[in-house]
């Protein structure tokens, strides 16, 4: 497997899911109580460890023929997963202004990131051609 599908489909490995809202969560409560540097060095050590242990020792071509695989693979862009980045980022604003709609507004972003198959997508059929 190529290490651009193995990056793409570790995203839904439970490990690196766990690793992801552990270090949002411990980020954000940092964040609110006004310790910046140590919310910023949880919220990115904890997703890189959890990215290297899945995609050292994950059995990542099983986790291509699951589900989930298969979804991720099918559904997540890079579009999609910017959109979730952003809202990782709204939740971290929203914890460092202490504002409770903004951390919703994040996780919603995030959400919206997750949902990328139900967004509006253009028709990619061709025009008629004139002759």
């Amino acid at each position: 497997m190529r290490l651009s599908d193995q990056v793409l489909v570790h995203q839904v490995h439970p490990v690196k899911i766990a690793a992801d809202v552990t270090a949002s969560l411990i980020s954000n409560l940092l964040l609110w109580r006004a310790h910046p540097t140590a919310a910023a060095a949880v919220r990115v050590a904890l997703p890189v460890a959890g990215s290297l242990a899945v995609l050292r020792l994950a059995d990542l071509d099983t986790l291509t023929r699951t589900r989930r695989g298969q979804w991720v693979r099918a559904h997540m862009p890079a579009s999609a997963q910017a959109v979730r980045l952003a809202g990782d980022a709204l939740m971290a604003v929203g914890a460092g202004r202490r504002s409770p709609s903004l951390l919703s507004v994040g996780a919603l972003v995030i959400a919206a990131g997750w949902a990328h198959p139900w967004w509006p997508h253009r028709s990619r059929r061709r025009a008629p051609s004139r002759r």
